[in-house]
């Protein structure tokens, strides 16, 4: 009786929350969608897509951005819109997964080879855009994109759309969580072990190692950590329903529509609380900063674009017009 009374309380509370949780919910991905776009910003004004790591960080933002832009607002019914934004959600949910299991691999990987390892770059875009492709096209097949809840997904109105679930999505959560999960204690404690080893005295090795901590693994540290945290939620959750299908946990499954949206948010987070990017928030600072990117690449596009029309004129065997002043452009530009 008394198992019997805490599954009824468990339903009734999450029938009563259930339409409060849902205004919650989607109304996070707008949160997400304004620190991503200010953290992008911040990394293309001031150019850290120069650096390696950055472009790390910048390709998962993107990924986290398009979530919250597919999360927004939800399309009622099973319609051919609701299908399509079903079909880019699970595209930039997959590719959010992947892009932080290759931050695991990378940090892995510039521990055990050191060196920045510029070149898996194009290795990474060919494995997470081949892998999420493939796997977010097996759903179109039969049309199980649809309506899902609080969200346009994979439908899962039947158990061949639960499996499909499991293997377009959930597997590579799971694989973040699990996989990601010791790849990230191996860093840490190699990481631990270097710092404890050093003794004082100067050694090349050791300062090279320091280097490398600085500019390649330090900066992506936090992040394999914290999605690891909110991976492990709805992991959890979708565990537990797999598990016991008919007595869902309130708490879990509240905590799993909560933390979902939020992935973007908390991205971003890390990213504009790093010391260095606060600074660069300053207002000031931050607007000169604007101003002069806005300024080049308004000169860049205008002299590209008077470039063009040289080349044109060339071609047609007439004297382009502001020859003269095209040219000035582009000696300014050196």
């Amino acid at each position: 009786h008394g198992c019997t009374s805490v599954r009824t309380m468990t339903r009734t509370m999450m029938t009563t929350v259930a339409p409060l949780s849902a205004q919650v919910v989607l109304s996070q991905p707008l949160l997400s969608l304004v620190c991503c776009l200010i953290a992008l910003l911040v990394i293309i004004v001031y150019k850290k897509f120069r650096f390696f790591t950055q472009r790390l960080v910048m390709y998962l933002l993107c990924s986290c951005l398009f979530i919250a832009i597919f999360s927004l607002n939800n399309i009622a019914g099973d319609s051919p819109g609701c299908a399509a934004k079903g079909f880019f959600r699970n595209v930039a949910g997959l590719s959010q997964n992947l892009w932080i299991i290759c931050i695991d691999v990378h940090l892995l990987i510039v521990m055990l080879k050191h060196g920045s390892q510029h070149h898996l770059e194009k290795i990474y875009h060919a494995v997470v855009w081949g892998v999420t492709l493939v796997f977010s096209i097996i759903p179109l097949i039969g049309n199980h994109y649809g309506h899902a809840g609080l969200w346009c997904w994979i439908k899962g109105g039947s158990d061949y759309e639960n499996v499909l679930r499991v293997i377009c999505y959930y597997l590579w959560l799971m694989l973040l969580v699990f996989g990601g999960g010791i790849i990230y204690i191996y860093i840490v404690y190699s990481v631990m072990q270097k710092i404890n080893s050093y003794d004082g005295s100067y050694n090349p090795d050791t300062e090279r190692s320091k280097e490398q901590y600085r500019k390649s693994i330090r900066p992506l540290l936090l992040y394999p950590f914290v999605d690891l945290l909110l991976a492990s939620v709805s992991t959890a959750n979708r565990i537990q329903n797999w598990a016991n299908p008919g007595n869902p946990v309130f708490g879990l499954a509240l905590m799993h529509s909560i933390v979902s949206p939020l992935w973007g948010f908390v991205n971003a987070l890390l990213f504009l609380l790093n010391k260095e990017t606060i600074k660069q928030l300053h207002p000031v600072r931050f607007w000169q900063e604007l101003k002069h990117w806005s300024k080049t690449t308004f000169t860049f596009t205008k002299s590209v674009d008077t470039r063009a029309r040289n080349l044109e004129y060339t071609v047609k065997d007439e004297k382009p017009p502001d020859s003269h002043a095209a040219d000035q452009s582009f000696e300014d530009m050196d």
